[in-house]
């Protein structure tokens, strides 16, 4: 009796694991689509439309700033940058500073600028300078610091001016841990919506994370998936754990065979060289690794998103998936998160209670209420999260920011920087506290 229940018992199980994986090679044929245009929906790519963002994130990150009785000042960038920039090895690796001087932007950085943390600068100066060039922007002259780290600097009280930055922790209440200005992430383009026919779909979650990538402290979400998730643990029945560099990989081959789809509006050569660099390179410290295409994870009818380091720079892409997407509950936070509400874009967990979510995720009884999640999720990153409005994202933050020194001072301080040789580090750690052509008061 015994043996022939343990053989009945490994029948089911192989079974089991049969149609797992037909349904797999089924999702994985599955054809993806690539939405650029959705009727009915407005992209937000006017300062009026982008009003919500800056209500709920750029005006709140710049009030400490504006509530401090004097007017910041170029001396103060440059002793920021003195002082705690160069004093830290690590966050001067990953501190750069951006000029936009007569609608050119340039990117400068210290000598031992870390090249992993390239692609941040970089992506900013090109896309920046891509917007304004066709008329979708136009930025005033600016001097203003870039982390490029997945790293807040700003404590509370630390910084003499505002600190672009693409992540920093934010209480559930909305209140910060720290003062960075928060930026958008320029290097990870979400322009179109990825859809895959809901009947085509593997009726199970999915999460793409780097094999060596840090996993995060015991219990974290991360942590848990990759321990529980994995063949033969106790999450593997309903969520499959993908290798981002893989995807990266088969992503940028597609790519450069024309046969993979879009992702964003720098797009082509660019996209794939860059996702054949992310695929190729380790994980580094400080900066969350870049995020595996949403075409992958559009396949699962639900969406896993896990903090590591610091905010899933992939969120955005999983929102513009047609897949419920479960948020791993964190403090970690980009420009838009404060926008976003759990239980109408996204549904947050706990991540000892992963596995449970994705089972109730496929009840018949749920389909409705789960699909207008997805609608609002996919709506809310068709409105907000293309290149053009994180462009006008910047365009205001750097116009807001300027008004922290006062009328005129930005524009007489670019004024006084070289213009007969390229600019340098040193040029910014030499500006004095009002530039020649600007006196507080006379401006």
């Amino acid at each position: 009796m015994e043996l022939a229940a343990a053989r009945a018992f490994g029948a089911c199980a192989l079974l089991f694991l049969a149609s797992v994986a037909s349904l797999a090679a089924a999702a994985s044929l599955a054809a993806v689509k690539y939405v650029s245009e959705k009727e009915g929906w407005q992209r937000a790519w006017t300062h009026e439309a982008m009003e919500p963002l800056y209500n709920a994130s750029l005006y709140p990150d710049l009030a400490v700033f504006r509530s401090r009785i004097r007017l910041l000042s170029g001396l103060g960038l440059a002793n920021q940058l003195r002082r705690y920039h160069m004093n830290s090895s690590r966050i001067k690796r990953g501190t750069a500073v951006v000029v936009v001087r007569g609608g050119r932007v340039t990117g400068l950085t210290f000598e031992d600028f870390n090249p992993a943390f390239r692609i941040r600068l970089d992506s900013v100066v090109s896309e920046l300078q891509r917007h304004q060039d066709a008329g979708a922007i136009r930025l005033e002259d600016s001097v203003f610091i870039l982390n490029t780290r997945d790293v807040p600097v700003c404590s509370l009280g630390y910084c003499l001016v505002p600190m672009f930055s693409p992540v920093k922790e934010v209480r559930p209440g909305g209140k910060s841990y720290n003062e960075d200005l928060l930026v958008p992430l320029m290097a990870y383009p979400a322009d179109q919506l990825v859809v895959v026919e809901p009947g085509d779909k593997l009726p199970r979650g999915g999460i793409a994370i780097h094999a060596d990538e840090p996993a995060g402290s015991e219990g974290s979400c991360r942590w848990f998936v990759r321990k529980f998730a994995k063949p033969g643990g106790a999450a593997a029945e309903w969520i499959d754990v993908l290798e981002a560099g893989q995807l990266l990989k088969q992503a940028a081959a597609e790519a450069g065979g024309g046969g993979g789809g879009g992702g964003g509006g720098g797009g082509g050569t660019e996209a794939r060289k860059a996702m054949e660099v992310a695929a190729g390179e380790r994980p580094v410290s400080g900066m969350a690794a870049y995020p595996a295409p949403a075409a992958a994870l559009a396949r699962y009818r639900v969406a896993l998103s896990c903090d590591a380091q610091a905010a899933n720079p992939g969120l955005a892409g999983l929102l513009a998936s047609n897949s419920l997407v479960l948020k791993g509950r964190s403090n970690w936070a980009e420009y838009y998160y404060r926008l976003l509400k759990d239980g109408e874009h996204f549904i947050e967990f706990d991540s000892a209670f992963a596995t449970e979510m994705v089972k109730t995720a496929m009840l018949k009884s749920q389909a409705a209420k789960y699909a207008s999640i997805v609608e609002a999720a996919q709506r809310f990153a068709y409105t907000y999260l293309s290149q053009r409005s994180r462009a006008l994202y910047f365009e205001k933050a750097i116009s807001e920011y300027n008004k922290l020194f006062g009328e005129g001072y930005m524009k007489a301080t670019v004024a006084d920087l070289p213009a007969d040789r390229p600019l340098s580090m040193s040029d910014i750690l030499a500006l004095p506290m009002y530039p020649s052509a600007w006196r507080q008061g006379l401006a």
